[in-house]
């Protein structure tokens, strides 16, 4: 068993806006899985295996494909441990300013509608808890966090 990541949760993220899990739409990405490296296009380093959605995240298993030295370099950093942050992909459909899905912080509005294109491999992201969650199926807990990003 590799290592599970949280891709995306509830919490506020770096940008001042939150997501709201249930209303993420990952039936597009079960279907192609695909794994980016910091979000570029062309660059695809593997794909998310067993994608789950409970408890208002979003969680899966990164695999690297080792098809190029990019994903071989990946690959060995997120072993490693340097590599350790992940970032979602998202188009955005609806937001709401309504001040009952606001939390202490927010600047902008939440996202409640979404739909998951794309996971990435990132050095920094968004959202302080998208990060590894365990790794040989043993919980781990790290020091710094990592994060998710949206794409408008």
């Amino acid at each position: 068993m590799g290592k599970r990541v949280r891709i995306s949760n509830d919490s506020l993220n770096s940008y001042g806006f939150r997501v709201l899990t249930s209303g993420m739409d990952v039936a597009q990405y079960n279907r192609n899985p695909v794994l980016l490296y910091m979000h570029e296009r062309g660059n695809v380093v593997g794909y998310v295996k067993d994608l789950k959605v409970e408890n208002n995240e979003v969680t899966g298993e990164l695999m690297f494909d080792c098809a190029s030295e990019l994903s071989e370099r990946c690959k060995k950093q997120f072993e490693f441990g340097s590599l350790r942050m992940v970032s979602a992909g998202l188009e955005i459909f609806e937001t709401s300013e309504d001040k009952d899905l606001l939390v202490t912080g927010q600047t902008r509005p939440t996202i409640t509608r979404s739909k998951l294109f794309e996971v990435s491999i990132a050095d920094v992201g968004a959202n302080d808890d998208a990060l590894v969650l365990q790794r040989n199926g043993k919980v781990i807990t790290l020091a710094g966090t990592a994060t998710a990003t949206c794409h408008f």
